[in-house]
């Protein structure tokens, strides 16, 4: 009996490319947590009499179309986020610091997905970020997971040569949070997730969407704190406005850094009071109604180090 596949030594290659759908050589490997990245043939039953049995079952089914993409899920770092932050934002600028702004026309990417032990890969074309969330809880590194449209994924041949870099990771204890200025205390977890909505374009002639449209895009961070003051509730009362940034800072150099700023942010706060004797704890929604950007520094030439 064969040994299966194991999930080992699974990781991305990215590249940027010029026409939307056209697949570029790879230029940017970096490690993978997770994925769900495939396509998946939508089966519709015909209608009509003559699509059934003489018993009124369905006996013929066709492909109405094809659905390419999934979410890739990778680690935080200083170094090895650049083209997907870019993919997730829009344009990026500078020499080192490198800002990342919202734009309405996202960039696409070819995805090649390395299938672990297979020494096979997939490449995926006309890669768009449907949504990005950052994530971080205490005990655990930080992670960015990245839901994709693709237009079209090649069959799996022969793995391409990977060239992972040493990235640094984002740590937890790396990460500090303010709203206004001001410090939220101690927070328990933090996930924000920028949705781009996009659109899927069904086409005549083609199974595949043509490339997805940009629809109202939205930011939205929950982060959960221990109830130590009303100020959050009293806050979400007065419809109190400021920015959210979260910095995460490189502890072994302090060179390194990334701020992620969301502008503009309201907050919605839900609280429970338990049953049993424990802390209490706020959650407390962040609405953004401005534009989100990133401000990276990784200590190199380019921002997809």
């Amino acid at each position: 009996m064969a040994v299966p596949y194991r999930s080992l030594g699974s990781c991305l290659g990215l590249g940027l490319e010029s026409t939307a759908g056209t697949a570029v050589s790879r230029t940017k490997w970096c490690h993978l947590n997770g994925s769900s990245l495939t396509q998946t043939p939508r089966n519709r039953a015909t209608r009509g009499r003559l699509a059934h049995t003489s018993a009124a079952f369905v006996e013929t089914r066709f492909v109405a179309d094809e659905q390419v993409g999934g979410t890739v899920t990778v680690p935080g770092s200083y170094s090895a986020l650049g083209m997907l932050l870019r993919a997730a934002l829009g344009t990026v600028s500078g020499a080192g610091p490198f800002t990342f702004a919202a734009a309405s026309a996202l960039p696409s990417l070819t995805i090649e997905q390395l299938v672990g032990t297979s020494g096979n890969s997939e490449v995926f074309a006309g890669c768009k970020v449907n949504s990005m969330t950052m994530n971080a809880t205490p005990g655990s590194e930080v992670t960015f997971a990245f839901d994709i449209i693709a237009q079209s994924k090649a069959a799996a041949s022969s793995a391409g040569s990977p060239s992972l870099t040493s990235a640094v990771p984002i740590e937890h204890f790396e990460v500090t949070v303010t709203w206004g200025g001001s410090s939220l205390g101690t927070i328990k977890s933090l996930s924000s997730v920028l949705s781009n909505n996009l659109n899927r374009r069904p086409q005549l002639g083609s199974l595949r969407t043509a490339e997805p449209s940009v629809g109202v895009r939205e930011v939205r961070t929950t982060i959960v704190v221990d109830k130590d003051s009303f100020t959050p509730r009293s806050s979400e009362v007065a419809d109190t406005t400021g920015d959210l940034v979260i910095t995460c800072t490189d502890t072994a150099t302090g060179a390194k850094t990334l701020v992620y700023t969301i502008q503009d942010c309201t907050v919605k706060v839900s609280e429970t009071i338990g049953e049993s004797i424990s802390d209490l704890t706020t959650s407390i929604e962040f609405e953004s109604i401005g534009n989100p950007g990133i401000v990276l520094t990784n200590g190199e030439a380019t921002y997809d180090a």
